[in-house]
């Protein structure tokens, strides 16, 4: 039977971290493990991911899911966005190392090496989430594969946007959540971050510089990232793989709440080439 085991990371003075471990039925060799990343005004339990992550363990891998430590929920309130503040302060910077922190928790956790290869560590990432799996794969020689959804390809426009001069101007600017009804809260930190730390936020040249297996799949319907960046993704990466799902939206036709208990069909085909590519892989 699987088991999902649901914490809070705590790591010197990093904001803490929600997290759910999940595991496939205790066999006789340690699996490998994969690290699925949230998304821009995303979290761990939003619509389908819970029901992605079983999946994984019914195919034979351990999963985690994680909230970013600022992404504007907490411990307390996994699926809320609450902490409207901590939204507005977060950077690229920051998830690179949240990351960090998770694998090194699960480096660590002696208890789970029964159960799981912290060896075979893959990144699964989507959206901006797919954005910040590039950057980590070449920094943390843990990871040996590493797989975008809808990821994006560039971060630089994303800190030069239409309104640019009103968020210099008064130093932060709202994004609507259409789910929530929030107007959610960017400084400009977001900005200035990126171009203190632009090389190493260069998702190019992280992508050129791989030595690990890319997988990158991409809806030809995505309505928020241009599968166009995936096309960029790819000729960075000679070696890579670019799968194009055919009528799959954003977020492979999941919405949230997801009330069903079966994945969306687009869903479905990402994740096949996705558990076929990690099993070659790790």
């Amino acid at each position: 039977m699987n088991k999902v085991i649901s914490d809070i990371i705590h790591h010197d003075d990093h904001p803490p971290i929600a997290v759910d471990f999940h595991f496939p039925p205790k066999g006789v060799r340690p699996v490998p493990v994969i690290i699925f990343l949230h998304g821009l005004k995303g979290f761990k339990d939003w619509g389908h991911f819970p029901l992605i992550a079983e999946h994984f363990t019914r195919s034979g891998f351990a999963a985690v899911r994680f909230n970013f430590s600022m992404n504007g929920t907490t411990p307390e309130h996994p699926e809320e966005f609450v902490d409207l503040d901590a939204f507005s302060r977060n950077t690229y910077s920051q998830e690179v190392k949240d990351i960090s922190v998770v694998i090194e928790d699960l480096w660590w956790r002696t208890g789970f090496h029964s159960q799981i290869d912290p060896c075979r560590i893959g990144l699964l990432g989507h959206s901006r989430g797919g954005g910040i799996a590039l950057l980590a794969a070449k920094n943390e020689d843990r990871i040996r594969a590493v797989c975008t959804w809808a990821g994006v390809s560039d971060f630089e426009p994303r800190v030069n946007p239409p309104n640019l001069e009103e968020w210099l101007k008064n130093g932060v600017v709202f994004q609507h959540n259409s789910r929530t009804g929030q107007d959610m809260p960017q400084k400009i930190i977001l900005r200035e971050d990126f171009y203190a730390n632009r090389e190493k936020l260069d998702i190019k040249s992280a992508v050129e510089k791989l030595l690990i297996p890319q997988l990158i799949v991409h809806g030809k319907k995505d309505e928020t990232v241009p599968v166009q960046e995936a096309e960029l993704l790819h000729s960075w990466n000679m070696f890579s793989q670019l799968e194009l799902i055919e009528n799959a939206n954003h977020t492979f036709g999941g919405r949230h709440p997801w009330e069903i208990p079966t994945l969306p069909e687009e869903t479905k085909a990402a994740l096949q080439v996705t558990i076929n590519f990690f099993r070659e892989n790790l």
